[in-house]
């Protein structure tokens, strides 16, 4: 639910509590909900994988779930994770959101996810030269926009690699359970 207010973006910064999940986009407040149990399961693995990979790779960073990126236009994006390369990054690492955009977000689609929220995201990232890594729980699919390679879509039987982070890979759905499809008892 997004909430309109008469905050200036550094406002409503000094503002917020510690903890709550919202974005800032098109002069709007969205608070968004708690995670799900799947979903959160799914940030838990990619954000496992990303922590895995920084170890060996050389000069990026990764954060998981809740850290605000400030995009160009002003927006405020907290994706599920998200790599940054370390040169983009001041000496002492940011307290607050990131003052620009990461080079690469993962955002995990929830079934409350609205088609028109989620489109908004994938234009303010495009707009911002991010990598997008969108997960899909509920097709089992993984895709990834990137300005450089353009779009690529992996099944759930597939490596989903992402070109820009060197040696990265994530085969996530053999991790988690099939979903228990809406049979009724008996029927089959």
């Amino acid at each position: 639910m997004a909430t309109k207010t008469g905050l200036a973006w550094r406002e409503f910064l000094a503002a917020g509590k510690e903890g709550q999940r919202w974005e800032y986009v098109d002069g709007e407040v969205k608070f968004m909900s708690p995670m799900g149990f799947e979903h959160g399961h799914v940030v838990h693995l990619i954000s496992g994988r990303l922590a895995w990979w920084q170890e060996l790779a050389d000069g990026w960073v990764s954060v998981g779930s809740g850290v605000g990126f400030t995009m160009t236009s002003g927006e405020c994006l907290c994706p599920d994770a998200a790599a940054v390369r370390r040169e983009r990054l001041p000496e002492a690492l940011p307290k607050g959101p990131a003052p620009f955009p990461p080079d690469v977000a993962f955002e995990v689609i929830s079934p409350e996810d609205l088609p028109a929220d989620i489109e908004r995201k994938r234009d303010i990232y495009r707009e911002n030269g991010v990598v997008q890594v969108w997960v899909n729980p509920l097709k089992r699919s993984v895709e990834v926009i990137g300005p450089l390679y353009g779009t690529r879509t992996f099944a759930e039987d597939e490596t989903a690699v992402i070109k820009e982070l060197p040696g990265f890979g994530m085969l996530l759905f053999p991790l988690l359970p099939k979903r228990v499809r809406d049979e009724k008892p008996g029927v089959g």
